[in-house]
């Protein structure tokens, strides 16, 4: 009888594994379009990802330099924050705090500089934000691209005329990134609860709070230039809700009743707690949805 019920559950937990990789084949996919259609075409160089608060930009744009060093095609990795300008040089919003979303938060002099030297064939000296100490590292680190040598750009604003339109437009490739389903709204609400939960610290009611302002730079920074693009990925997965059920049911729990975010809570709550719980453990460790379940080890 243990054997038996051993080998069933061996069984269930494989089914269970192959369903997880048969939800993520379409986002796969996507990306491999992309990945070819970039190693294919020499003349691009610079690689444009972006897409709203927890549409997957950083996995993605690890996949993409990974199945083009797979096949050949060597990356450089650039985020758009470590251009953001130092306190002495910085943008204020109107109640007093520093603008980290608009397009004017970034050096730009400083970014078409290094962008118009690495397209050329020379070298450029790479800023890096310190984000504990909310400002530019005094050490720079020196950047050049290989004859066939892509580099991969990923930031809020990647899609504006002013950061990817710098450049000529036949050594670009834009990807615009969006979690499309119509299952519920607001699925990168849900992965940010659980994700922000994990790796910033923050509540369940500390992430909604924060929502409006997000979505606000996401429909003013990135939809209005969503359209002109090369590929557009659909980062959503059919299983996720299921993996982080009971999880961001304990922190939707945790939003006291007098806040003014419990009504969303509960709305949250009413489309998971139906829902089958799927144990997290088994979704693989090379996941795309790793980015949102756990912290980074």
């Amino acid at each position: 009888m243990t054997f038996l019920m051993v080998t069933t559950m061996d069984k269930y937990y494989t089914d269970m594994e192959l369903a997880f990789a048969e939800d993520e084949a379409s986002y796969e996919n996507s990306v491999l379009d992309a990945a070819k259609r970039i190693f294919e075409n020499k003349k691009i160089k610079m690689v444009f990802v972006t897409g709203g608060s927890c549409a997957g930009k950083t996995p993605t744009t690890e996949r993409l330099a990974h199945y083009l060093a797979t096949h050949g095609r060597k990356t450089e990795l650039i985020s758009l924050d470590d251009f953001y300008r130092n306190p002495e040089d910085a943008i204020y919003n109107e109640d007093g705090s520093p603008d980290y979303e608009s397009l004017e938060s970034l050096d730009l002099e400083l970014l078409h500089g290094c962008f118009e030297a690495l397209c050329n064939g020379k070298s450029a000296w790479m800023p890096r934000f310190d984000f504990k100490k909310k400002r530019r590292s005094n050490v720079y680190h020196r950047m050049s691209l290989e004859e066939d040598e892509v580099c991969i750009v990923e930031g809020l604003h990647a899609l504006n005329p002013e950061i990817c339109g710098y450049i000529d437009k036949d050594k670009t490739f834009k990807v615009f990134l969006e979690a499309m389903t119509d299952l519920y709204s607001e699925p990168r609400l849900l992965r940010r609860i659980v994700r922000d939960y994990y790796k910033r610290g923050a509540t369940a009611e500390d992430t909604m709070g924060m929502w409006a302002n997000v979505e606000h730079g996401t429909r003013s920074y990135i939809y209005p230039y969503k359209d002109d693009v090369d590929a557009a990925i659909n980062t959503y997965i059919a299983y996720e809700r299921y993996v982080m059920r009971d999880d961001a049911l304990q922190m939707l729990s945790e939003v006291p009743a007098d806040s003014p975010y419990r009504k969303r809570a509960d709305e949250l709550v009413a489309m998971l707690e139906p829902l089958p719980s799927l144990p997290k453990e088994r979704v693989s460790s090379t996941s795309f949805m790793r980015e949102f379940l756990t912290k980074r080890t």
